[in-house]
């Protein structure tokens, strides 16, 4: 059985686009992937059971993916995943692999379900990850009218977007450390292409080049932090992803 490929990272931080690219190379993301909305208008390509997996395990502990607490009771999570690579493992024809940054927080589980598999982290700094955080909340909270108060989190708290980035790159970076097959993908940069097809190749796959960035998403704004000590945090952190590729 080929080993699935799990792609993830911060939310905002390209890993839609990584995931469209590995999808329009071969890579089975999935039966019934997320669809498009106005900041992922190509789609996010996350299976929906994957994310209600992920949703359930945070949910049973009255948590949700904007929370910075972590998951402490992980055994029916475990099951559910190991059900689900088994069935993956079943059913897909090719190369499979999920994509979802929730990814980030339960990378123990899905490694315990398959060891062998591979991980596509793709990383962003914190600001322009975040500045994309805000403009996707802000935007759906106009778009939708203010049907959701969970959009204005991030304005309620100045520091979420920045407390959720440390959180789920803490939550990652051992796992990271220790597994024997990373890719790491900065995105945003003038190599973030060419990673990509690197990846895709590596992976036993074939790049379609109409899959290449789409240069009119991901531009960079302004974001703002209060608290210095947690930019500092994150700073630390950024510094201990460029140390993966050392």
């Amino acid at each position: 059985m080929t080993p699935p490929v799990l792609i993830t990272g911060f939310h905002r931080s390209g890993t839609s686009a990584v995931a469209r690219a590995f999808h329009a190379g071969g890579l089975d993301l999935g039966a019934t992937l997320l669809g498009a909305e106005p900041a992922n208008p190509y789609g996010h390509f996350e299976d929906e059971a994957v994310i209600a997996v992920h949703d359930a395990a945070l949910h049973a502990e009255d948590l949700t993916w904007k929370s910075t607490e972590v998951v402490t009771d992980r055994a029916r999570l475990a099951e559910t995943v190991s059900s689900y690579v088994a069935a993956r493992q079943t059913s897909s024809e090719s190369r499979w692999g999920v994509k979802d940054p929730r990814l980030c927080l339960f990378l123990p589980e899905w490694l315990a379900a398959d060891p062998d598999a591979s991980i596509i982290f793709v990383v962003r700094p914190p600001g322009p990850a975040i500045a994309s955080l805000h403009r996707r909340h802000i935007r759906r909270f106009v778009d939708t009218s203010g049907t959701d108060p969970g959009d204005l989190d991030f304005w309620k708290d100045p520091d979420l977007g920045l407390k959720l980035w440390c959180h789920y790159h803490e939550q990652a970076l051992p796992v990271l450390r220790s597994h024997p097959t990373v890719t790491l993908i900065e995105y945003g940069t003038d190599q973030t292409d060419r990673a990509i097809e690197e990846a895709i190749i590596a992976t036993g796959l074939t790049p379609d080049p109409n899959a290449a960035l789409d240069a009119g998403l991901g531009q960079p704004a302004t974001t703002w932090f209060h608290d210095p000590a947690l930019f500092d945090r994150a700073r630390e952190l950024w510094d201990s992803v460029g140390g993966l590729t050392a």
